[in-house]
């Protein structure tokens, strides 16, 4: 049986200071999944040798689909940035 220690901080994570302080971002999914992801493997890796490993190849996965997410949410903001700049041009003498 797997029994979870409710006094883990990461697991009730609800704010991260990473995405600039927006709460249910993008980030704390990542971290929520990943983080859940640990406590699973402190569950079945009893051997510390297995877990630490366990826990570094987390840590990868945690910083790549952070990059990731963080790449696509750039890439949405250009985009709509310039396309607005052609559905909405200014109009002269505004600034």
């Amino acid at each position: 049986m797997i029994t979870i220690d409710p006094m883990q901080p990461y697991i009730y994570n609800t704010f991260n200071t990473n995405t600039g302080g927006v709460m249910f971002g993008p980030d704390f999914y990542i971290d929520s999944i990943q983080n859940m992801k640990k406590v699973v493997t402190n569950q079945i890796f009893v051997d510390a040798t297995l877990n630490k490993a366990a826990h570094a190849y987390i840590d990868a996965q945690t910083k790549f689909a952070k990059v990731v997410a963080g790449n696509a949410i750039d890439m949405a903001k250009y985009s709509v940035e310039t396309a607005s700049k052609y559905w909405f041009p200014k109009k002269e003498g505004t600034a």
